[in-house]
């Protein structure tokens, strides 16, 4: 959590971000939510401390059906964005999968991931 998988600072287009989650491929994280949540907002990237190398598929899932993908984010690329409703929700999967080349430098980032209430 707030760090990417090499425990350094999630950067991203070159930008810093505080907040977020570091992954990598293939990986998934599940959240048990309550029903109360409105939303899941982040933005997906490759983190810079490949230096413009790796690539990874992003896919958020709710309640097991898939509702958002980044087919394939790489490094260099400007972070994407990823909203998607979570009305009456009960699970939350974040998922990270192989791209091209495999698990090579596959440095996923979710930046500023937050679910809103």
């Amino acid at each position: 959590r707030d760090r990417n998988v090499e425990g350094g600072w999630l950067r991203a287009g070159g930008r810093l971000y505080l907040k977020g989650l570091g992954m990598h491929s293939a990986a998934r994280l599940s959240y048990a939510l309550d029903g109360a949540a409105r939303r899941f907002e982040a933005e997906a990237a490759i983190d810079d401390s490949t230096d413009g190398r790796g690539s990874a598929r992003f896919r958020v899932f709710v309640d097991g059906r898939e509702v958002a993908a980044r087919e394939v984010v790489r490094g260099g690329d400007r972070p994407a964005a990823i909203a998607v409703p979570l009305e009456g929700a009960k699970r939350l999967d974040l998922v990270v999968d192989f791209a091209e080349r495999a698990d090579q430098l596959d440095r996923a980032d979710w930046l500023d991931a937050r679910v809103i209430r």
